[in-house]
């Protein structure tokens, strides 16, 4: 049986889930359109009126999107084609009295300036190199690229990506290492010459490398990911020089906003799409992860986590993608403020320049319409914010990295 398109409503391009006009029955395939998007999916079991309906296969713990905005939170994988309902959706509307505070506080500072001429699609990565005094950063993907800001000379200079580009991070040999849709690279900004060295995912061609960071001993670690579904097939990776890299932890959708306490012993690890940050026990000798725990739990907000970095008094840092605020989280996971930017898409942040007193924000402009492009000038630019508090310098890969065996 085929149901007709007036049998179920997509109600904005990027949702997870339809909503029944009548009831549908097991077996029955249903096709729903908004604008240019069609989905078409078999119903596996009875949709109820004005009941929703997956659109494809939703992971276990998702955030669902309806009308454009999260609705709730998977409580267990969900099949194509089935009902959403209470037996399978929680509330994600929650929150906690510190997040509100914060939120009702947050103002932009007026330090807030725009860096450089770039506007990106999908601005990330942003890392200060210290050696030469300039910002490096990304065009994730529409416009893959590698960018690089001089403020002594106000200069601006980019380097096209033959793909996606998740992340880069320097390495002890004035390289950098960056992490791609085929894998990772190192890339030199002298002669611009990219070299990839290994793909840890070959067998999977819809995934990509996503965020990256190296901690002290000079690992990167850096997820995978597949943007184009909800089903947790990213993994965190630990890569130990050119020819070695460990899988360590699967199961991510959008693994976001790697980062370390200033004591080295917890290891933060964002997922953008359940709006959650984790908390790991961490051991930088033996490169290995231990007790996992929620850190926070932002899935009340828009968007969700994404990059982030920890400044000089333990403090993290997370980007809040489409909620247009940074958070400021002390090491207890209490929320200490927020600050707005005034974009509705941050994506990263790195302290740098001098004394590494400057926050510098990457954003988007991608998905934005017109009007909200008109109403957001800055998106997509990189944005310098002075938000009181000094960072850190960026650990660099290779440079003290003992592989155990």
């Amino acid at each position: 049986m085929t149901a007709s398109a007036i049998d179920a409503w997509l109600l904005a391009p990027g949702d997870d889930v339809a909503t029944a006009v009548r009831a549908l029955d097991p077996g029955m395939r249903v096709e729903v359109r908004r604008g240019d998007v069609v989905r078409v999916v078999d119903v596996v079991e009875r949709i109820p009126p004005g009941h929703k309906f997956a659109l494809r296969p939703l992971a276990a713990r998702l955030r669902v999107r309806k009308y454009g905005e999260y609705i709730g939170r998977t409580t267990s994988a969900i099949r194509a084609g089935a009902w959403l309902h209470d037996h399978n959706l929680e509330t994600t509307a929650r929150r906690s009295p510190d997040l509100e505070c914060a939120l009702r506080d947050a103002k932009p500072p007026a330090s807030l300036r725009p860096v450089g001429n770039a506007r990106c699609a999908l601005g990330e990565s942003p890392v200060w190199d210290a050696r030469d005094e300039r910002l490096f950063f990304v065009d994730l993907r529409d416009t893959p690229a590698i960018h690089v800001h001089d403020p002594v000379r106000d200069r601006d200079e980019r380097w096209p990506m033959p793909e996606d580009i998740g992340c880069i991070v320097p390495a002890a040999d004035g390289t950098f290492v960056a992490g791609l849709r085929s894998g990772f690279a190192t890339f030199d900004p002298v002669s611009a010459a990219l070299d990839y060295f290994l793909d840890p995912e070959p067998h999977l061609a819809g995934t990509r490398m996503n965020d990256g960071k190296c901690d002290a001993r000079g690992r990167l670690w850096c997820g995978s990911m597949n943007p184009d579904s909800a089903i947790p097939e990213g993994t965190l990776y630990a890569l130990e020089g050119r020819e070695r890299c460990r899988p360590v932890v699967d199961g991510w959708l959008t693994p976001n906003g790697i980062a370390w306490s200033l004591d080295g012993a917890t290891m933060y690890v964002a997922d953008t799409r359940r709006g959650t940050i984790d908390a790991f026990a961490f051991d930088a000798n033996a490169g290995s992860l231990g007790e996992r725990r929620v850190f926070v739990d932002l899935a009340a907000l828009p968007g969700g986590p994404d990059g982030a970095c920890v400044d000089a008094e333990g403090c993290l840092w997370s980007a809040i993608f489409d909620a247009g605020c940074l958070l400021r989280i002390d090491p207890s996971g209490r929320i200490d403020r927020a600050v707005r930017v005034p974009v509705s898409k941050p994506t990263s942040c790195a302290f740098g320049g001098r004394d590494y007193r400057t926050l510098f924000v990457t954003t988007a402009s991608r998905m934005l319409s017109p009007s909200r492009l008109a109403a957001e000038p800055l998106a997509g630019r990189v944005l310098a914010l002075d938000v009181g508090v000094a960072g850190l310098a960026p650990s660099v890969f290779g440079a003290n990295v003992e592989v155990q065996a």
